[in-house]
């Protein structure tokens, strides 16, 4: 089976840093597997390129932002990331027929795209489109797959290692300063992790061989080695962006220097959780020396509850989302649904376990078409059929059972079913539980259900099996 195509939209150079580059390809490691993504990036350089081509991905280089729509398939899911492609540029590329995923983090125009993702902001008011849907905070954080699912760092035991990144470019001129700061008011050990791009690298580079035994200067660095210089640190000076998130997943006592407006929500959110503390740049070797092993460790427990490692899950929902459709199962489905319910996996999970005759399979088909206590659902992924779902509303309980096609399995698809086919419900009769029986073996089946919010209430024995009884409220 074909996957469906994603193009994403992003640019990245010396004037306006990485961000956007490095927070798309967290993105796409989260997609990669169920999706066929392209790049497209206006002119960009071997550095860009480089970044794109090594995380296994293809990028186009375009001469001009008005070039992308006539590049892409009008069924592509388009990704933006950056603060060019505001209303009308949204506007055009919905206009074109494709679906629109606009990760921003300002706030400061209408957004008209199906999903507005922005993993820092919490707050109540959003520029957006009534046919928009907000995902916010950071329950959808955007970071690398492998620093959210890596070992949080125990309790430290010294203070004295300072971890310096002020962004991989670095226009201002902010790390150059800091570094001279803690060298001349601190006696920290001081790492400082950049890209050849920085306008001061070439300074920094003088400053590291000056003071050989204290500054350690870092570039370019993977995830894996990224990560081991966070862990071996004690205290990390850096810009509240993607690199702050991944600090604070990883564990370190984070101190933030805002170096741009977009900041200021993912700023906001971590020293508001107390996990982060806005430094002074006009005291910074001051503020560094008052940092306590208790302030440290305090620090990293907080921040051990802030990330759920369960954004990926999260945001492959909410692209999938964009292309499952939901619709009553009518009289030409018999055979699908026929073809489903034989299966051997699904007999197998099912408490009828014998195969189904066709003719037997008739007769129930045309009972349950006409079942008005039934709430009988096909749901199409990409407009192929992808599964069935059941929801049957009897006098004790509404008890659901859902079946995915074969072809489908595997696609992280059960729980966005449940709960499209639970808001269905609750549509038309209102917010009732939904009750499932499981098998006790039927693991996966049971993981989808919990997913989807249903929890376990009951073991036991039902239809002659094994199981559990789950209850939606």
């Amino acid at each position: 089976m074909q996957k469906p195509n994603i193009a994403i939209r992003a640019d990245g150079n010396a004037k306006i840093g990485l961000g956007h580059i490095h927070r798309t390809l967290a993105l796409a490691s989260y997609l990669k597997d169920f999706f066929e993504i392209k790049y497209y990036s206006v002119k960009a350089d071997e550095l860009v390129c480089g970044l794109v081509k090594s995380s296994g991905f293809i990028l186009v280089n375009l001469k001009d932002s008005e070039e992308f729509i006539s590049e892409i398939s009008k069924t592509d899911i388009v990704v933006l990331d950056g603060y060019s492609f505001k209303t009308d540029y949204q506007k055009a590329l919905k206009t074109n027929g494709n679906k629109v995923i606009a990760i921003d983090d300002l706030n400061e125009w209408e957004n008209v795209a199906d999903v507005v993702i922005n993993h820092g902001y919490s707050g109540k008011e959003y520029k957006l489109s009534s046919n928009s849907k907000l995902y916010a905070g950071l329950e959808y954080a955007i970071i690398k797959s492998e620093i959210l699912g890596a070992s949080k760092s125990q309790e430290k035991k010294s203070t004295n290692k300072v971890l310096v990144c002020i962004g991989g470019t670095d226009p201002e001129g902010y790390s150059e300063k800091i570094v001279t700061s803690l060298l001349k008011e601190t006696e920290k050990q001081i790492s400082i992790l950049t890209y050849p791009l920085n306008s001061a690298f070439k300074s920094l580079e003088k400053l590291a061989s000056q003071n050989e035994g204290r500054l350690k200067l870092f570039h370019s660095l993977d995830t894996t080695d990224l990560m081991k210089l966070i862990q071996s640190n004690d205290i990390a000076i850096l810009q509240p962006s993607n690199i702050a998130l991944e600090a604070a997943a990883l564990g370190i006592h984070i101190s933030l220097i805002q170096t741009a407006e977009n900041q200021k929500y993912i700023l906001g959110n971590l020293v508001n959780n107390s996990c982060a503390v806005k430094l002074d740049a006009d005291h910074i070797g001051k503020d560094i020396n008052s940092i306590t092993l208790e302030h440290i460790n305090e620090q990293i427990k907080k921040q051990s509850k802030l990330l759920d490692g369960k954004s990926p899950a999260r945001i492959l929902d909410v692209v999938n989302s964009l292309l499952l459709e939901c619709r009553k199962v009518k009289e030409s489905d018999i055979k699908l649904i026929y073809d489903w319910n034989n299966d051997p996996v699904t007999r197998a999970n099912s408490h009828n376990k014998a195969k189904i005759e066709f003719a037997n399979h008739e007769k129930w088909f045309a009972g349950r078409l006409k079942d008005e206590q039934l709430d009988f659902l096909i749901f199409s992924y990409n407009t192929i059929p992808c599964g069935s779902v059941r929801i049957l509303r009897e006098e004790t309980e509404n008890v659901i059972g859902i079946a995915i096609a074969p072809e489908f399995r595997g696609k992280k698809l059960a729980g966005l079913i449940l709960n499209m086919a639970a808001d269905y419900f609750y549509e038309r009769h209102g917010n009732k539980e939904i009750t499932a029986y499981i098998k006790k073996q039927n693991v996966a089946s049971i993981m989808s259900f919990e997913k989807a919010g249903y929890k376990i209430t009951n073991e036991g024995e039902y239809c002659g099996d094994a199981g559990y009884r789950l209850i939606k409220k």
